[in-house]
Parts: structure tokens; sequence; C-alpha cells
């Protein structure tokens, strides 16, 4: 299927199918890469990822919001906003995990957002957020205030003085860390206090990619598809452009039970949905698959280079587990350092160097190609 795009539209239809899940082999402490001490709370980081499980906080503390564990966890895992940060927000808004008000359900962030349903406003939020907070990270100079900026944003700051909110802003993001702490008993710490740190943040927007040879195509060896250009998470915009679309072929109702979206490397395993997972690699990266179905391992599961983890979607429910819309079966692969979407310029997957300065989805030639061996080729089919 040729440059097949996604775009996230705030709508909900949840279809969950069920697939059959390989259990972990081995608990993931001991091996998981860890979320670099400069990393913002606000980020989603892999050490949440294997050790806040959402589902279980919501039976001891909200069991009425158990129906809505999945919800949360996709959402912030395509975000990559903290749970607990989306968590703290819907108290904030709503109550519903202090002094629940079941009619609430539907508008649990009324006032941050105008969407309808609890997907569709989780969705909305946490992709206000990463906007802003990606916008911050574009200037490196601004990363370390990027957190603050973006809760002060939501929180209805003036977008052009930055941290110059006013009383009313600094009295809302006080509530949400005395929430958190309440919530969590911990601290939220969206940015440490030293230089030292700060300067740790801006090394992280500038690092090169993984080395050659690291990451491969997400589809197994030997096998050739469509790569469509690249584009930021959402879809839009021009940073940070984290994403690819690849398909082999075929529209909904076609056969996709022989097609398999492979690991692009060695690591462990986080299910965020029945439609979206994630490998947590070694050296702080990580690799995220959506639109998927017949997910085959749970959450801790130690995955090996090229292991088939799960078949494109098949189905436009499927695809779209928690809410969206797409145009066929295929795979949106993105890559994370430290728990932050990466920009794919310069990076290699099977030997191949990325190059994409354009905007999302522009194709391109002098914007978006890949190169290998002297060869240059846009988009269209690649092999291994």
């Amino acid at each position: 299927m040729m440059n097949i795009k996604h775009k996230i539209t705030p709508f909900c239809c949840v279809l969950l199918l069920s697939a059959p899940v390989l259990q972990a082999s081995e608990s993931p402490d001991a091996r998981l890469p860890q979320l670099n001490p400069a990393s913002s709370a606000l980020i989603y980081s892999y050490d949440e990822m294997f050790h806040f499980d959402i589902e279980q906080y919501l039976a001891s503390q909200a069991p009425h919001l158990l129906p809505y564990a999945e919800v949360i966890s996709h959402w912030a895992g395509y975000s990559s906003i903290s749970p607990r940060v989306l968590l703290t927000l819907i108290d904030l808004q709503s109550q519903l995990i202090s002094t629940p008000d079941l009619a609430l359900l539907q508008q649990p962030l009324a006032g941050l957002s105008s969407a309808n349903g609890f997907s569709a406003q989780l969705q909305d939020v946490a992709d206000q957020l990463a906007t802003r907070l990606y916008q911050r990270e574009a200037a490196a100079s601004e990363f370390a205030t990027a957190p603050a900026a973006a809760l002060s944003y939501l929180f209805g700051a003036d977008n052009n003085k930055g941290l110059e909110v006013s009383q009313l802003q600094a009295d809302k993001l006080s509530k949400f860390t005395q929430r958190y702490q309440q919530l969590f008993a911990e601290a939220y710490q969206p940015a440490p206090a030293n230089s030292t740190a700060d300067s740790s943040m801006q090394n992280i927007t500038t690092l090169a990619g993984p080395a050659n040879g690291f990451l491969q195509f997400p589809f197994p060896l030997g096998q050739s598809w469509h790569v469509g250009g690249a584009h930021t998470n959402t879809g839009s915009g021009n940073y940070p452009m984290s994403s690819l679309d690849m398909s082999i072929g075929g529209g909904w109702g076609s056969n996709q039970s022989n097609t398999w979206v492979a690991a692009s490397a060695a690591g462990s395993f986080k299910r965020h949905s029945s439609c979206f997972a994630e490998v947590v690699h070694s050296g702080g990266w990580s690799t995220t698959y959506y639109h998927l179905m017949n997910i085959q391992y749970n959450t801790g599961a130690n995955v090996a280079k090229n292991t088939k983890i799960a078949n494109p979607a098949n189905t436009q429910p499927q695809a779209l587990c928690n809410g969206g819309s797409s145009t066929g079966p295929h795979q949106h692969w993105s890559l994370k350092q430290n728990g932050s979407w990466v920009h794919l310029n310069t990076v290699y997957l099977s030997g191949w160097q990325i190059t994409a300065t354009g905007s999302s989805y522009d194709t391109n030639c002098t914007r978006f190609y890949l190169t290998k061996n002297g060869v240059k080729k846009c988009s269209g089919f690649f092999n291994h």
C-alpha cells in the first residue's frame, strides 16, 4: 500500500480483540535500561512503564476506573506522557479518583479539553502536553523548562510568555504538584534544579542515533515492505519526525495473519494496549509499533531482534483500538530515546541512513530519502 498516512482524530471506537500472549520468562527489573536522571517527570519513563502498574493502581485506588485502564495505558504510551501525570490531571479536573462522581466519567478532563468521551479527552490533553513539550525541546536552550511550560500552557498560560505565568497559573501548578503527591506518595519533579542536570537534558536532544547495525526495519529479515515519508508521532508538524508508516499491502479485511511485525532490536516488551506495543532496548533506546493485532507478548517479556511480535491489524476498529483514524493495514513505527520521541534524520535502519528534513509525510526526494552503500532511494519498497 503506497504512502499510507494516519492522523489521530478525537473520536473513540473501542473494540478489543482477544489475542494469545506469551508470559514473561523473567523479571525485567535487573535488565531494564533506566531513565536518564535528567529527564522530566512529565515523560513516560521506561522505569515507570515496567514498575507502575496502571491496572493494579486503579484496582486499589479507583476500581470504578478499571474499565479505562487500557485507554490510559494506550494514550500514555502513544503520547509519551506519564500516566501518573494524566491521572493527576483527571483528579484535579473531576475528582474521579479521590471523590468520584460517575456522572463525570465521560468528561474526566473538562476544562482542559472540549472533546467528548473519556478516551477522546485523554488523547486530547496528552497530545496538548506532548505538542508543547516537544515545541520547547526543539529549542535546546529551553529544554530544562519545557515540562513546567507545557503544564502552564495547559492551564492557560500565555504561549508567548513561556514561564512568566499569572498567579492563577502558578496556583494551578502548585495544586497539581500537591495532588500528585497525594495520589502517588512521591513528589512530582518536573526538572532537576542544578545546572549540570539541565545541561545533560540539553544533550539528550542532540544525541546521534543508534549505531549503524543496531536497528533493523521492523519486519522480518528477507522481506520487502513499503516505507512512506517520515512524520511526527501525531502526523502533523515537522519536529520531532520520529515515525514511519510501513506496509506490505492489502486493504481492510485482507488476510494479514502471515504478515509479521518484527522487533527492530532486542529488548524488554511493553504491551500498551491491544493495538500498540513498545520494545525497550539497551542504551536508553526504544521502538514503538502501532495499529497491531494478535500481539504475541505481555509486558516484561524479553524479545530478540527480528522476533515476530504481532500482525498488522486488518480491521479499522482493531487498528484503532482506543480511537483515531487510519486508511488501511500498516504499522506505525517510531523511535524514542530516554522516553522521548527522536527525530529520524541521520538514523540507520538495516544499514539505510534516513534523511528527513521536510515536514510530516513529505516524500520529496530532496528532503526524504534513504542511502546505503552509495545507493539513494526515496519513499518506496525497502528490504534488509
